[in-house]
């Protein structure tokens, strides 16, 4: 894949990559732009494959819209989690202080020094590697690859042995967005369901 390769030709010394990341996390308020993502086995074939759009506005709050092949809205207003199945006619809430890191968004849209208390982080040339410090994370590693002061791309491996990767597509830093982008108000007739503690999310 033509991201997967960018990944590997695209990386700069260990050093840079970690200053890159902490940069990123002080320097840049939004991020926004398009995505695909594809969710691989552990035999490496691919099981799933999305796209979408996605707005970051820094910390903690964010919009990860899927179109294909199912819709849902995954909002984040800086202190609930809102997932709403379109197709489902259902919204799953959760306090977003319980599910750090547990998406590409979560990841991308938090404050670096909670992301050093919650994992280990180390850089290769290509990407940097994070490994969470303790149990209860969704995910047993990640990795985000950098290019021109911002992530261009992501993998999260879960404990079930399968890969998410998500490539971030025209890509535009530190532009304004609508603020209404991270509300979210459940529709009309639609199940909102309260998620308990430890819930797997998409």
């Amino acid at each position: 894949m033509a991201f997967m390769a960018a990944f590997v030709i695209g990386g700069a010394a260990s050093a840079d990559m970690l200053q890159g990341l902490e940069d990123y996390y002080d320097n840049v308020k939004t991020l926004q732009g398009g995505f695909e993502q594809q969710t691989l086995d552990e035999r490496n074939r691919v099981v799933d494959s999305s796209s979408g759009e996605f707005a970051i506005s820094r910390p903690d709050r964010f919009h990860w819209s899927y179109a294909a092949p199912f819709s849902q809205e995954i909002v984040a207003d800086g202190e609930k989690l809102w997932i709403y199945d379109v197709d489902l006619d259902q919204v799953t809430v959760r306090n977003q202080a319980e599910v750090l890191g547990s998406a590409p968004a979560q990841l991308l849209s938090g404050d670096y020094d909670d992301l050093t208390q919650a994992f280990e982080i180390e850089a290769g040339d290509k990407f940097v590697r994070l490994t969470p410090k303790e149990g209860g994370q969704a995910f047993d590693e990640a990795r985000i690859g950098l290019r021109d002061g911002y992530p261009f791309a992501l993998e999260i491996d879960d404990a079930l042995g399968q890969t998410t990767r998500v490539e971030l597509l025209d890509v535009i830093v530190d532009e304004d967005i609508d603020e209404q982008r991270f509300i979210f108000e459940p529709p009309e007739g639609v199940d909102v369901y309260e998620a308990d503690e430890g819930e797997a999310l998409r």
